[in-house]
């Protein structure tokens, strides 16, 4: 990924969202936040050399696989001091993973109370149960 990214001459934010599928208010929330530091032209337009280019990589992947911005920004920090920043992203990624299985987990024990509730109890008691009584 590095390289094809790196090949790149000069990306403005218009090519960034495209090939990141980010949207410009996102890219400059980044930007806010310290995550990316896009160069700057004489007309004070943003650009996006190989460095910007490659820390919007990771961001974009990371953020469809689910991670906060602060798991985010522990990666690129990783990166920016010459660690392995995709150890630390499949650390981050698996700790998410286990806390989604959790949630599953309760999701599906609720689903299953519910039912055996509703079952029980006619239309009545699925009603209560959908407005957020409990039975």
């Amino acid at each position: 990924m590095k390289h094809v990214i790196a090949e790149f001459t000069r990306m403005g934010i218009g090519e960034a969202t495209e090939v990141f599928g980010l949207t410009p208010r996102a890219v400059r929330f980044y930007e806010e936040r310290g995550l990316i530091n896009p160069a700057r032209d004489r007309l004070n337009q943003r650009y996006f050399d190989a460095d910007a280019r490659i820390r919007l990589a990771w961001i974009a992947q990371l953020r469809r696989a689910g991670l906060g911005l602060d798991d985010i920004e522990a990666v690129l920090h990783a990166l920016d001091q010459g660690e392995d920043p995709a150890a630390l992203a499949i650390r981050r990624l698996e700790k998410r993973r286990l806390e989604l299985e959790g949630a599953l987990v309760r999701i599906r024990d609720t689903v299953a109370t519910l039912s055996k509730a509703a079952g029980r109890a006619g239309p009545a008691c699925a009603q209560a149960s959908a407005d957020g009584d409990m039975v």
